[in-house]
């Protein structure tokens, strides 16, 4: 992006300059009457009824199928008060935004916009009604992770596949409102299929795969060359599941700590930047595989360190420590793979 015609451009200037006065006026009625704020008021009532009727809906729903005999104890509407193991709350707000979002700033007529916009919100309604149901009729004493884990795959696959209707309706609309913002899209038409796909994946990964699964496979598989190498510098270890057990302490590792969500950003990227051959494929293999090395490489510090001093106490955080060094890796090899074979840069550039 031109960022001289970016700051010429009199239609965005005009934009964010109605944006920020809007902004200041809301901040300073906040600041000076933090409780009579009537926006806030306004969203909070809105949403409390939008939740209230999505509850009613969901326990109406439950009480049809029969299924709350099942957990008499659990559910109740006694004077409209509800009993239930979890918080219900109006979720999947930001994303429903951003569809709204897309959905005005599409130069297409305002019938469409608005009826579109219904359906949107419809779907909304009904994946937070969904999620209330799932609340409501499920045992107290079931994980959270496992149980929503199906409603929020399903409410954000929905909401995306919204978008993606939308933009298959109105691509050339897209284009050019976006373009007005001196927005360069030509590189990014011929990846929006690819591109699509790897979000439906994501969603799938971080929404269901990521909640419904341990990964202590793949912990248990990651120790296993952690225990060799400890054994080479004379530390005892035995593996156990997610965990590496040693005669001054043990070491317990997390799905969340795998770095999975950072191996499929890498591989994503690499993969969208790079031209159709085998190259992309092995620097994807490769990446991968170095973020696997480094998290052995991580279980082996952190054993000998409890094995030394009992725990994981050090002068910085480890977490934040292995984070930025992962990171900071990734970055590296981002760059290297720009410059040398993705196809941002043009072929006879890449050749200097």
């Amino acid at each position: 992006m031109d960022l001289s015609k970016f700051l010429k451009d009199r239609r965005l200037i005009a934009w964010i300059s109605f944006l920020a006065v809007i902004a200041v006026f809301y901040t300073v009625i906040w600041r000076l009457s933090p409780d009579s704020n009537p926006i806030r008021q306004l969203f909070h009532s809105f949403s409390e009824f939008y939740l209230a009727v999505s509850l009613k809906l969901s326990l109406a729903i439950i009480k049809l199928s029969g299924f709350i005999s099942l957990f008499p104890d659990h559910v109740s509407d006694t004077g409209n008060a509800f009993r239930i193991f979890f918080n219900p709350e109006l979720r999947y707000k930001k994303l429903l935004l951003a569809v709204l979002l897309l959905i005005w700033i599409t130069n297409a007529a305002p019938r469409k916009k608005l009826f579109f916009s219904c359906v949107v919100l419809a779907v909304h309604f009904l994946a937070v009604t969904f999620y209330n149901m799932v609340g409501l009729s499920c045992n107290p004493f079931s994980d959270p992770e496992l149980v929503f884990s199906v409603p929020d795959t399903l409410a954000v696959f929905l909401l995306f596949t919204c978008a993606i209707i939308w933009f298959r309706l109105h691509p050339v609309s897209i284009y050019k409102s976006l373009s007005g913002f001196n927005i360069d899209l030509s590189g990014l038409k011929t990846k929006i299929t690819p591109l699509i796909v790897i979000i439906y994946i994501y969603i799938i990964l971080n929404q269901f795969l990521f909640e419904y699964f341990t990964f202590s496979g793949w912990v248990s598989f990651l120790f296993v060359p952690a225990q060799k190498i400890l054994s080479l510098f004379g530390f005892n270890s035995v593996v156990d599941s997610t965990y590496l057990i040693g005669d001054n302490g043990i070491i317990y590792m997390a799905k969340f700590c795998l770095g999975i969500k950072t191996m499929y950003l890498f591989s994503a990227i690499v993969y969208l930047t790079g031209r159709k051959n085998i190259k992309r494929w092995i620097y994807i293999i490769a990446g991968v595989a170095i973020i696997n090395v480094i998290n052995i490489l991580r279980f082996v510090l952190l054993f000998i360190h409890v094995q030394k001093y009992g725990d994981y106490n050090l002068n910085i955080d480890l977490h934040l420590l292995y984070n930025l060094v992962l990171y900071s890796i990734v970055f590296l090899l981002w760059i290297y793979w720009f410059e040398k074979y993705s196809d941002i840069l043009p072929e006879k550039k890449k050749s200097i």
